[in-house]
């Protein structure tokens, strides 16, 4: 035991060395030791909520006005919902007459606003009225074609296609008289056509 003392007191730097070093280690282990504590904190990314997608409103059943002419019970001008056939607007017309050529309409086409839908009878050679030299019959100015003006003497192709265009805009021709609105027809051109046009 005297020995050990002796030794240490000779060597003292040494002891303090190997005092720091077994410190430091156990120091060390020591801290090592504790459990590591688990992070329970749940980390959530929060995302932006999605808009809520907007929902583009069409109007429900919107109503166009259809006009019914020629061969059917009760020609006249029809409410129907847009997009609707041809054949609905016909049914609220009162149905077909018996002389309808259906050969010569298209009863699935979808109606549009202020269209004109003229059912022929059997044995005419157009879907609208034929001109006045060809079957001694009145042209109709709300649903003439250009070309069934051809015979109408004192209208040549450019008043028919302004007519036409008048009556596209502004919607059907309401008597012969509302004709002098169209550029070019005044007073004494209406004296010369009432007996070649109707409404």
């Amino acid at each position: 035991m005297n020995e050990f003392l002796d030794y240490i007191k000779q060597n003292k730097l040494i002891v303090i060395v190997l005092s720091i070093l077994i410190l430091g280690v156990g120091g060390y282990w020591w801290t090592n030791k504790t459990p590591a504590v688990k992070n329970d904190i749940k980390t959530e990314i929060k995302t932006s909520p999605k808009a809520p997608k907007k929902t583009t409103s069409m109007p429900k059943n919107k109503l166009v006005a259809v006009d019914i002419q020629g061969a059917v019970k009760k020609p006249g001008v029809y409410q129907v919902k847009e997009n609707s056939l041809v054949q609905t607007a016909i049914q609220l017309a009162g149905g077909l007459a018996d002389n309808a050529d259906t050969k010569q309409i298209n009863q699935a086409k979808r109606v549009s606003d202020q269209m004109q839908v003229y059912v022929p009878v059997v044995g005419s050679t157009s879907a609208v009225s034929t001109s006045a030299s060809t079957k001694g019959e009145k042209v109709n100015i709300n649903n003439a074609k250009a070309e069934d003006f051809k015979d109408v003497t004192g209208i040549g192709p450019k008043k028919a296609e302004k007519i036409i265009a008048f009556r596209e805009k502004n919607g059907n021709f309401k008597s012969l008289h509302d004709l002098t609105k169209v550029s070019g027809i005044g007073e004494k051109s209406l004296d010369s056509l009432k007996d070649q046009l109707t409404v």
